[in-house]
């Protein structure tokens, strides 16, 4: 009898550990890898995690108030990837890239807002900022 109840709790155990969700939001996972910090209680319009086994994809695309754009720009501009000289066309090119720690990534203008890039590896984060719609989207894959 023992022996059905222990198993029967240790079964109840991993069916709860597997349903649980882990994953730090999205809105802390990109504030911190970005270097900035992404207002709370916006419009949230995409939340999305991809998972094929040990690749993953996120995608958080956000809706923000004219406070909060405000507020996220001048985070941008106070990043350490921040590169005040740099102003994107067409894509990023080498030269625009902060070397901070492990990472080389760039926060650079564009035309309607800004846009993130880290140098191609395993993990890519890229983001655009559209300060004219504030719409904020953000991405991150892992190959």
């Amino acid at each position: 009898m023992n022996r059905t109840i222990f198993k029967l709790v240790i079964c109840s155990l991993i069916l709860l550990l597997v349903q649980c969700n882990y994953r730090t939001s999205s809105q802390k996972r990109f504030s911190k890898t970005l270097d900035i910090k992404i207002p709370k209680n916006v419009v949230i319009l995409k939340d999305e995690y991809q998972s094929n086994w040990q690749d993953f994809a996120i995608y958080y695309n956000i809706k923000l108030s004219e406070k909060q754009i405000s507020d996220l720009t001048q985070s941008i501009r106070n990043s350490k990837y921040y590169n005040p000289s740099a102003y994107v066309t067409d894509y990023v090119q080498q030269d625009m890239y902060v070397e901070q720690g492990a990472m080389k990534a760039v926060w650079a203008r564009t035309q309607s807002g800004y846009i993130f890039q880290n140098e191609y590896g395993r993990d890519v984060y890229s983001a655009k900022i559209d300060t004219i719609n504030r719409i904020a989207e953000f991405n991150e894959s892992h190959d």
